[in-house]
């Protein structure tokens, strides 16, 4: 069976239309892919970094215990309390702008937030989901 030059045209289309098809296909497979991924590392480094925090909460708290029950100087115990404030709160600062900072352009997307509250709320709303 011979063909003619309208059904090799047709032919030859259909074919690269399929592999047009399939290149895109894959490409796009891969874009949600590696979305995904740059997702749940965001996640995953959020919820590291509220763990960090909490734990650090938690030793300031047996600190401050400790310094009472020590008989220390409420002056000295409360400029105590306000150096470990801004520590947190500058570290709570540097943490966010390093995600920020080294996450891709091509996925800024995925990071909703500017600050630490910003940040928390997102890490909320991404355990939500995922449960």
């Amino acid at each position: 069976m011979e063909l003619t030059e309208i059904q090799t045209a047709i032919l030859i289309c259909v074919y690269l239309f399929g592999v047009f098809s399939c290149r895109f296909a894959a490409q796009f497979f891969e874009i949600c892919h590696a979305w995904r991924l740059v997702e749940k590392v965001i996640y995953r480094c959020l919820l590291m970094c509220s763990k960090i925090h909490e734990d650090a909460e938690f030793l300031r708290e047996i600190k401050y215990n400790h310094l009472r029950k020590a008989d220390f100087d409420k002056k000295r115990l409360r400029e105590f309390m306000e150096v470990d404030d801004k520590f947190m709160s500058n570290w709570k600062e540097s943490i966010i702008q390093t995600i920020l900072i080294n996450t891709p352009l091509s996925f800024s997307f995925a990071t909703k937030f500017t600050n630490w509250r910003e940040a928390m709320r997102q890490l909320d709303e991404m355990h939500e989901e995922q449960q």
